[in-house]
């Protein structure tokens, strides 16, 4: 009996600790839903700082793996100006869970308004993400929607709740370096 009982709690216990650490999110909406064998990620969070320093953080790729916490490795492997090449590496992590994940994808940025991002090679199947940012009072609105299709070693029975706590973890750690370079930047009174 215990043994039924015992996935169950899991899952509710990451729930609970979900729910309690978005009273303090800068994310404003984040839903994750399924489309087929795979999911829809739509996701907004107010950035704080004017939106030519949420450019500069969000296609800084080179330096991600510092700042996004499941990033072992971010680096642009082609091209230059407006289309490059990045490849990403990481372990994403729930609770006991893992997932280890390599991407190549092609970025089309359009500053200071939109990045596009498309997988080319990697253990997902599919990934595709459009990132708009817009001047908003107080900030800058940023919005971010994902389509994928994961891999076959993906942990399907959680895959909503883990993508869920994926994406807020990345923008809440994106957000936070918005906020360290901003106060980089302002001189001292």
């Amino acid at each position: 009996m215990l043994r039924l009982l015992l996935p169950r709690l899991l899952v509710l216990s990451v729930l609970l600790c979900a729910s309690l650490a978005r009273a303090a999110s800068p994310v404003q909406t984040l839903e994750v839903r399924r489309q087929g064998d795979g999911y829809v990620i739509d996701a907004s969070f107010l950035a704080p700082v004017p939106r030519t320093l949420a450019w500069s953080v969000l296609t800084d790729f080179d330096a991600m793996a510092r700042f996004v916490p499941n990033l072992q490795e971010s680096r642009i492997t082609a091209g230059t100006g407006q289309q490059i090449t990045v490849r990403q590496r990481g372990v994403a992590r729930f609770g006991p869970f893992e997932f280890p994940f390599d991407s190549v994808r092609r970025i089309e940025l359009r500053p200071p308004g939109s990045i596009d991002s498309m997988q080319t090679a990697g253990n997902l199947r599919r990934l595709e993400s459009h990132t708009t940012l817009a001047v908003a009072p107080g900030g800058t609105l940023v919005s971010y929607r994902v389509e994928l299709l994961p891999g076959s070693d993906f942990p399907a029975l959680i895959g909503a709740v883990f993508l869920r706590h994926e994406v807020r973890e990345q923008l809440e750690a994106i957000v936070q370096e918005m906020l360290r370079r901003q106060g980089a930047a302002t001189p001292p009174t």
